[in-house]
């Protein structure tokens, strides 16, 4: 359910809905359903953008797998990989490897896993991927402890396995304006306390600090009329500097709630391995929470898709004090047939060679950084992948597990 990819059989195939044209004969060729390729066929039921909300998918990589290796095609495949691993010199594999990869004891590795379920969220304004979770719902601690004991019983405690990512890529907000950074709370505040439960909180705290809203009403410039106005929820859009400085711990302790729940999950069922963080993107991260971060994880993570770490950017790091890695990065070209080179640009093969040193010797003169994972391992489908049309020239292999000598 989490993946929202699954395969098609029997009777489902007789309801098949053609809802594109236009995607539908965009290939060549394509296995009919009887034929031995067709297993690689699925259905991915929602999509995050692209032209259709759902559909059918094929897995070409998959196919080309099966082309090359055999009927054992993914056993083969595994054994491939990790060889390719060791001969490459590449000390672990990063966030979303295949649990098939576990326990064969070759490689170290990162576990990871998402929370998902139907408690209640909240908003930074700027929600990219989805809404953010409210931590302080006991439906989100219920489903944290549901994920990570997954992933217990995927890991079994494998010494292996380095560390654990929870989550990705949040929108926790922004640097740049009161409203982007502080839109967690913004959004909040706007909410009845009976609605949400991090609102819920949010108000406890206002009352503890000010006492009398007579007391909050001169610090922030308002005119409310009391607290019970509060509890219900205020639209606010001018901020005293007072004001900024509660968003600002209001901010901190929905994002302390958050990583608190998160790690004492993880270490209650895998205390002998670390807590990764929620891997930041760089334009959801805001100081407030990578603090709260630092906290809770045994390691904080970031996404960075730039050339390199430039040290004027990561100065915060002196100050949290804490190991940081870089969970994903990659660079690409146009010169394979793919069309679109991802975000980071190169010339040419050669040229994302010569990036890939040069973005990594940044991180090794960084004392802060452990280490930098690379997204990702295959290039994207020459048509986009399904669930957001991703069509990059970024992996170490081709769509044929042909690899990039340079």
């Amino acid at each position: 359910d989490s993946k929202g990819l699954n395969g098609v059989k029997g009777e489902a195939l007789a309801t098949k809905y053609v809802s594109s044209e236009l995607r539908s004969n965009m290939f060549t060729w394509l296995p009919e359903y009887n034929e031995p390729l067709a297993k690689h066929y699925g259905y991915r039921r929602s999509v995050h953008s692209g032209p259709i909300k759902q559909g059918e998918t094929y897995s070409f990589y998959q196919a080309n797998l099966e082309r090359k290796y055999g009927e054992d095609f993914l056993n083969i495949w595994r054994e491939v990989t990790l060889n390719r691993m060791l001969d490459w010199g590449f000390t672990s594999f990063g966030n979303w490897i295949d649990p098939s990869f576990y326990h064969l004891n070759k490689v170290p590795y990162f576990a990871n896993g998402w929370i998902i379920g139907d408690f209640k969220e909240v908003s930074s304004g700027a929600d990219y991927w989805s809404p953010l979770p409210d931590p302080f719902d006991p439906k989100f601690v219920e489903r944290a402890q549901y994920t990570v004991s997954v992933i217990a019983d995927e890991v079994k405690n494998n010494p292996w396995c380095v560390g654990v990512f929870i989550d990705n890529e949040k929108s926790w907000g922004s640097d740049g304006s009161t409203e982007s950074q502080y839109g967690i709370v913004i959004n909040t505040l706007r909410r009845a306390d009976t609605d949400s439960p991090t609102k819920a909180v949010f108000t406890q705290k206002l009352k503890e600090k000010y006492k009398t809203i007579q007391s909050l009403n001169k610090s922030w410039a308002t005119n409310l009329s009391s607290w019970q106005e509060v509890e219900s929820g205020v639209d606010l859009s001018q901020f005293t500097d007072s004001q900024i400085a509660d968003y600002s711990m209001l901010l901190k302790t929905y994002a302390n709630e958050y990583f608190n729940v998160v790690k004492t999950a993880l270490k209650k069922v895998l205390p002998n391995h670390l807590y990764m963080g929620a891997r930041f993107a760089d334009w959801g991260m805001t100081p407030e929470v990578v603090e709260a971060a630092a906290m809770h994880a045994d390691v904080v993570s970031y996404n960075f898709y730039k050339e390199g770490l430039h040290p004027a950017h990561w100065t915060f790091l002196a100050e949290i004090d804490k190991p940081s890695i870089i969970g994903e990065f990659h660079i690409g070209a146009t010169d394979t047939g793919l069309l679109n080179p991802g975000l980071v640009h190169a010339e040419n093969q050669a040229g994302r060679a010569q990036m890939y040193q040069n973005y990594m010797q940044t991180v090794i003169e960084n004392p802060y950084f452990v280490g930098a994972h690379w997204f990702q391992y295959t290039d994207s489908p020459l048509t986009g992948r399904a669930y957001d049309g991703e069509n990059y020239n970024v992996g170490f292999v081709s769509v044929t597990d042909t690899p990039y000598p340079a």
